[in-house]
This record gives structure tokens, C-alpha cells and sequence, in this order.
């Protein structure tokens, strides 16, 4: 469940200088919904980062992520290993090094959870719902959000999140978690191409 969880990212520190507060969020967020509504497909490159407290040096790895509406992800790990996750519906499947495992989301209220927070910060839901209350700020190039859980079920593993926006088009350049422990995971999306077709079997679970 941690590993899961954890894999939910430019760098955050070249422009801290000139970053400002957001008063009024409402029309970055009506923008978000609006990049959501006409998005259909999402295909990335993605490079993330693992901080963990027993590991004297960070932990680095990459690969390629897919996402499809209504509620498709596929997250594969190429380096320095294989791994990946994919969610599709309410079904959730781990593929380790080529040994495959299915979950069931609906029937396991963390599954659940873990799943809703993987598609909400793509599709832009986070953004909206009660699940998180938001703290905006913006700099030159993109807006911020600090977003903290309020529901229980995420508070026990999640402090906040940290989603960076690209100003040009609203989608997610950058993520970044921090988890109770002080632990923290920040993904950067690169080559990001939207609307194109992705293959069914890319989502399929049998």
C-alpha cells in the first residue's frame, strides 16, 4: 500500500524567489477543469525522486505514464527496474518484475482512496472535491497548490501534496508528496502529449 501510495511531480527550487500567493484561486481552478474536460488521453515520460529517512541517498527512477478517461492509469517503471501499476475502473494490478497481482479497489476502502488520489491529480478532481483544502502561489511560469488531506483515511500516510501547473496549458509539470514520516516522493512529467490514442491493452486487466 506504502509503495503504491508513493508513487503519486522542473525543480521546485530555481524560482522560489519569485513566487507570490494565489487570493483567488477560483479561475485557475475553472481553467484546470476546463484542460480536463477537453482531455481525453495523457502519455509522459516521467522521472521520480524517493527521499526516505533509513536511506542515506535518494532513490531515482523512471519510465512512461498513461492515462485515459474515465478512470485509466498505467504507471511503468523501465529504470532501474520493472514495475508497474495499473488502474482501471475499480481494479488495480501490480506487475513486479513480471509477477502479476489484482486487487480489487471497491472492495478495500484504502485501495479506494489510493486510487481516487492517482486519478483525481491527473483529471483535476483533487482540485475540486472535499477530499483536500488548497494553498495556491504562482511565479512566472506556473501556479502551485498546496494541497492538504482532510479526510482521515488519507491524514494517516499523507501530509500534503505539492502539484506545479504549467501556466501555458493547466496540466501537471511536477508532483510532489510528502508523507507523515517526512519522507517524500516528486515526479517530474516530461514529453507530455495529449489526446493521442493509447492502446486498450496499455489498461487491460483480465
Amino acid at each position: 500500500l506504502l509503495f503504491i501510495l508513493v508513487t503519486f511531480s522542473r525543480s521546485f527550487s530555481a524560482q522560489e524567489s519569485k513566487e507570490s500567493p494565489v487570493a483567488d484561486a477560483s479561475n485557475i481552478i475553472a481553467q484546470v477543469n476546463l484542460f480536463s474536460q477537453r482531455t481525453n488521453t495523457i502519455i509522459a515520460d516521467f522521472t521520480q525522486v524517493k527521499e526516505m529517512s533509513f536511506l542515506e541517498e535518494k532513490v531515482t527512477s523512471s519510465g512512461k505514464f498513461y492515462f485515459a478517461k474515465e478512470n485509466s492509469l498505467h504507471w511503468e517503471y523501465t529504470s532501474p527496474f520493472s514495475y508497474a501499476i495499473i488502474l482501471n475502473g475499480d481494479r488495480i494490478r501490480i506487475v513486479d518484475e513480471g509477477k502479476v497481482k489484482d486487487f480489487d479497489a471497491g472492495s478495500n476502502r484504502m485501495f479506494l482512496e489510493i486510487s481516487n488520489v492517482m486519478t483525481g491529480m491527473v483529471n483535476g478532481t483533487l482540485l475540486t472535491g472535499n477530499q483536500f483544502s488548497s494553498e495556491w502561489i504562482e511565479a512566472g511560469g506556473y501556479f502551485k497548490a498546496k494541497l492538504t488531506p482532510q479526510q482521515a483515511a488519507l491524514k494517516d500516510y499523507i501530509d500534503h501534496i505539492e502539484l506545479k501547473l504549467n501556466k501555458s496549458d493547466y496540466s501537471v509539470d511536477e508532483l510532489k508528496m510528502f508523507e507523515k514520516s517526512g519522507d517524500y516522493t516528486h515526479i517530474l512529467f516530461t514529453n507530455k502529449k495529449l489526446n493521442e490514442e493509447i492502446p486498450a491493452a496499455i489498461f487491460r486487466i483480465d
